[in-house]
Parts: C-alpha cells; sequence; structure tokens
C-alpha cells in the first residue's frame, strides 16, 4: 500500500484537521486584544503539524503492515485466522472477526473438498485394481478355450457380472458426491425390495450351490429411496455371497421389529470376520484379512453402504464370529419416527 492510497483512504480526516487548524488560526489572528503573536501561532501550527504527521506516520505503518499481510494470504492463499487482539478500533475488530470468520468457512470447505478428493482418488485406485481381475479371468478363460464350452460360458458371464457390480459401485459412490439432488423418499413393500435385489444374483446361489431362506413379512412397508436403498441390498448380499463358500452353505434373510423400527437381518454361515478385523470393517477401503486372503477387494461396499444408509436415515450394524457367522442388520424406522428425525 503506497502511501498515496493510504492519504487517499484518509482523507477526511486531513481535511478535516485542515479546516480546524485554519478556524484556530483565523479565530487567533482575528483577536483584536493580541495576546497571541503571530509566531506563536506559526510555532503551534508547526507544533501541531509536527504530532498530526507523527501519528499519520505510525498509522500509515500499521495499515502498510496489515495491507501486506492480507496480500500475502490472499495471494499464497493462506487462510489462517488474523491476530485481533492488539486492535484497539471497535469498527477494526468486527472487520477482523468477519474475515476470521470466512477464512475459517473457507479452510472448512478447502479441508472437505481435498478429503473428498483423496477418497474418490483412493477408490479409482483400488476400483482399477479391483476390476482388473475379472478382466483377466475372461481374458484366460477365452485364450484357454476349453471343451466343456458352456462351463467356460458360464464363467465368463460371472466375471462380467463381477465387473458390471464394481461399475455400479463407481456410479452410485460418484452420485453419492450430490446425494440430496438423486433421492426420493417414498413407501415401498421391504419383501418386494428384498426379492428384487436377489434376483440379481440369482445365478450365484445357484453356481455356488448356497441355500436361501426369506422370511419376511409381507405387510412390512418402509420409508426409504428404492434405488439407493436396493444398492446397499446388493452390496450386503455381494459380501455374504463372496464369504460363503462350504459346501452346506445358507444366507438366511429376516425380519425383526420393535415399536421404533424394523430391523432386516441378513446372516450367512461363510468365513465370518476376524475379531480384530470387525470394527474396521465399515471404515473407507479396508480389506481385512478376508479381502486379501479369499478375494481382491476394493474395501468400499460397506464403507459406501453405511455411507448412503446414513443420508437415507438408516443404520447398519455387523456382530460375526469367524468361521461361524456373519449377521448384518439394516435398521430402518417406522413412519413416525422416520419424520421426527
Amino acid at each position: 500500500m503506497n502511501i498515496l492510497k493510504y492519504l487517499r483512504d484518509r482523507i477526511s480526516l486531513l481535511l478535516f484537521y485542515g479546516v480546524n487548524l485554519f478556524v484556530i488560526n483565523l479565530v487567533l489572528i482575528l483577536d483584536e486584544s493580541n495576546a497571541v503573536n503571530i509566531n506563536n501561532i506559526i510555532y503551534m501550527d508547526i507544533l501541531s503539524l509536527f504530532i498530526i504527521g507523527v501519528y499519520m506516520a505510525r498509522e500509515y505503518r500499521k495499515y502498510n503492515m496489515l495491507y501486506k499481510d492480507i496480500e500475502y494470504k490472499i495471494n499464497h492463499h493462506h487462510f489462517e485466522e488474523f491476530e485481533i487482539s492488539g486492535s484497539t478500533h471497535y469498527i477494526k475488530r468486527i472487520y477482523f472477526k468477519l474475515f476470521n470468520e470466512f477464512f475459517r468457512t473457507v479452510n472448512t470447505s478447502k479441508e472437505m473438498l481435498d478429503k473428498d478428493n483423496d477418497e474418490y482418488y483412493d477408490f479409482i485406485t483400488s476400483w482399477v485394481h479391483a476390476v482388473k481381475i475379472p478382466i483377466a479371468a475372461s481374458r484366460l478363460l477365452i485364450e484357454s478355450h476349453e471343451e466343456n464350452t458352456k462351463d467356460t460360458l458360464v464363467s465368463i458371464e460371472n466375471e462380467i457380472d463381477k465387473i458390471e457390480r464394481y461399475v455400479e459401485q463407481t456410479l452410485y459412490y460418484s452420485r453419492s458426491m450430490s446425494f440430496s439432488k438423486d433421492y426420493l423418499i417414498r413407501e415401498y413393500n421391504l419383501n418386494k425390495l428384498v426379492k428384487q435385489s436377489i434376483k440379481k444374483f440369482a445365478k450365484t446361489f445357484i453356481g455356488k450351490k448356497i441355500a436361501l431362506t426369506v422370511d419376511i413379512d409381507d405387510n412390512i412397508c418402509v420409508y426409504t429411496d428404492k434405488k439407493w436403498f436396493g444398492f446397499i441390498l446388493e452390496q450386503l448380499l455381494s459380501n455374504a455371497l463372496k464369504y460363503t463358500d462350504k459346501s452346506d452353505g445358507r444366507i438366511d434373510i429376516s425380519t425383526y421389529e420393535d415399536d421404533r423400527e424394523y430391523r432386516l437381518l441378513i446372516r450367512d454361515n461363510g468365513v465370518g470376520i476376524k475379531i480384530e478385523d470387525l470394527r474396521r470393517v465399515f471404515e473407507r477401503g479396508f480389506t481385512g484379512f478376508n479381502g486379501r486372503y479369499f478375494e481382491k477387494s476394493t474395501g468400499m461396499g460397506l464403507y459406501l453402504s453405511r455411507k448412503l444408509a446414513r443420508k437415507l436415515g438408516h443404520k447398519i450394524t455387523i456382530e460375526s464370529k469367524s468361521n461361524v457367522y456373519t449377521l448384518v442388520r439394516i435398521h430402518v424406522s417406522k413412519v413416525g419416527e422416520y419424520f421426527l428425525r
């Protein structure tokens, strides 16, 4: 901030001082008593100008430092708070508080954006690695051209289904960034929602020879978004199928209700979850022992499911015992409780 800009900014003070000094001088000069001679008036003017000059120089130094500090922070995107404790001007303190509130908002937005970008980058990276596996498996099946063509085609179809689910996962992850623009809460029959999701895995159930039981009261209706709730169900069913590989494998789907909520229960008798992994299964990118040992995983299915469930006002909980079972619950509030949220 050069001195001319500063003086222009302080023009009101300078004009007031000049008029005030002129009036005082005029009164003293026109005083008929001649109590103050011209030399004293000149001396008083010089002293007054010196005092105002010192004051203006001091203020200019403070303003110039503040100007440079603000300019530096803006140019270098250093949006930390300004120090206001040394300021005695009330208006200046108000402005500083306004600046600090603005910078806090900017910093919060920037941190959230950076977090979302990092999260998206990590997801895309893990997704690319995961989707390579079914693509490579399909290529090997085609190149081997086994005599049993039907089995080969079925295997290729299964790998394509995996790719499709990974692509769908990416699509829903991307949509979750603008969730508020892409959902519609309505009343749906829970049994129908579950059966629609099960149909997508019919070939997998048959291929892996996994028994399925569905025990859901046909009168249960829930308030949710059909598309997002269906995606959550598919992620949970996909996990149950992926980690249930026994000859007597089974998946049981049922419901439980109390005064406040319905709970959709999905239980499998697969490999279960190790106790040290159980508390981390909802973390972004966490695959755990099962994800590393049994099948390559993005570690995003449960993370994304819980994220979307929360946005819908639902909740997901898990309990498990290694090599015995895994039980996943989707908690859905009843009508009155849902609208009281």
